[in-house]
């Protein structure tokens, strides 16, 4: 059990509730003893106090944690505080070759554990205005959940081949004085930081009425999930408040 869950039920116990259920807690319990409650109230303060020692014993150079999160956007993926810890920790869950062999992929595994990255990167994130919370007070569509939802798929064999055949039909336009991170991404994603046209978001709109399957689309559209996801955001918000 980590720091934040420990505390957690330490709090809902300290305010005569179940943890579990959050039904108040009978009179006679021995929870509700004066002295019961003050230790409890000690145990969650000495915890909170090792909670905020132990994000400032975590030492990552910040060049280091700007460089991975430059990665992460040219592979067109959202830097969340467990992608990045996965990342410095060097977990099984990152298959991409671009990843993994990265010279700070798992640089940190030995020194640091998976709770004290977490609470360190959800700090670092929240402070540099980097989490998805203050993305959508700026971005409201970033709200729609339309490709969390579980994955369905109606497009037939054919009309997928329809789709590939538009979407080469509009060619890529961006084509010189590329940065070293464009080309690298469109090794992958052809059309990867090719402006989204009109023609390409009719095409997507369409394709959203029979599909939310981001790997489909991604090889259908050769972009990234996360600039789909994104482009797809935008045109269900605006379809939604027209």
């Amino acid at each position: 059990m980590d720091i934040n869950k420990t505390i957690e039920i330490l709090e809902a116990l300290a305010s005569g509730c179940s943890p579990t259920t959050g039904e108040m807690i009978e009179n006679e319990s021995i929870l509700n003893e004066r002295d019961v409650i003050r230790a409890l109230q000690i145990a969650i303060d000495k915890l909170k106090t090792n909670k905020l020692k132990t994000i400032s014993d975590v030492k990552i150079d910040e060049t280091d944690i700007k460089s991975v999160i430059e990665l992460f956007k040219e592979e067109e993926q959202n830097p969340t505080s467990n992608k990045l810890v996965g990342f410095f920790l060097g977990t099984r869950k990152f298959q991409s070759e671009t990843f993994v062999s990265n010279q700070l992929y798992g640089k940190y595994r030995n020194l640091y554990q998976k709770g004290q990255l977490l609470d360190f990167f959800t700090r670092y994130l929240a402070e540099n205005n980097l989490t998805n919370r203050n993305n959508e007070k700026n971005d409201p569509y970033k709200k729609i959940d339309f490709f969390q939802k579980e994955t369905f798929n109606r497009l037939s064999e054919k009309a997928i081949n329809q789709l590939k055949e538009k979407v080469d039909e509009l060619g890529i336009l961006k084509t010189e004085n590329l940065s070293e991170y464009v080309q690298n991404a469109r090794i992958n994603h052809p059309r990867a930081y090719e402006s989204w046209t009109d023609t390409e978001k009719e095409l997507l709109s369409k394709a959203i009425e029979y599909t939310n399957d981001l790997d489909l689309l991604s090889d259908c559209f050769q972009r990234g999930k996360s600039s789909i996801e994104s482009c797809g955001q935008k045109l269900i918000y605006e379809s939604q408040n027209l």
